[in-house]
């Protein structure tokens, strides 16, 4: 099963935005919502996590820096995989930071564990460090920050090595994004 062509032009502004971003104001995170087409039909949750709400130090940089426990819900018919990108919304960089990037999740994986980041098993890219794997909040003091949890349910398998850029995972995704889900928490100092 494949997505319309009308959704095809809006996956590929989505794979713009993850491959270079953009400085405006709206700061073109991977799943900007006025840009990609409206492909909003997944949950995202966090035991630990709340909308809108502070991170709890543990999985920041100033705590244990461990990744949090995620659950999202099943992506349409036609998923193959998922894929699971953390951008801090507010840094001081000309894209939003990669705080995380795991992918080839297989489509029976909904959820993640505390740390999983750190347990082995997971196909993770560089995140803005240029590390392998997560790296939690850390805000200038004074500042809030917007992290966004993002998870794409793909029609199709990556076929991309552990390590990759944004920009690598940015050209595998030219085709694949069927549905989309968010989360978004804040954090300070």
């Amino acid at each position: 099963m494949g997505i319309s062509r009308w959704n095809r032009a809006a996956v590929a502004t989505v794979v713009s935005l993850i491959a270079v971003g953009c400085g405006s104001a709206s700061r073109n995170l991977a799943s900007n919502k006025e840009l990609s087409g409206g492909l909003w039909s997944m949950r995202v949750t966090s035991p630990v996590l709340k909308e809108g709400q502070p991170i709890p130090q543990k999985y920041t940089a100033d705590g244990e820096n461990v990744s949090p426990p995620l659950k999202w819900s099943h992506g349409p018919s036609g998923t193959s995989e998922y894929i699971l990108i953390v951008e801090d919304a507010d840094s001081d960089r000309k894209i939003p930071a990669l705080h995380w990037m795991v992918y080839r999740l297989p489509l029976g994986t909904n959820e993640l564990a505390e740390n999983a980041a750190a347990t082995g098993g997971l196909v993770q890219g560089r995140n803005y460090k240029g590390q392998i794997g997560y790296t939690g909040p850390e805000t200038k003091k004074g500042n809030t920050h917007r992290y966004h949890f993002q998870v794409f349910a793909l029609d199709q398998s990556l076929d991309l090595p552990p390590g990759a850029t944004r920009q690598e995972l940015g050209k595998a995704l030219e085709r694949g994004a069927i549905a989309k889900g968010e989360l978004i928490a804040t954090y300070s100092r």
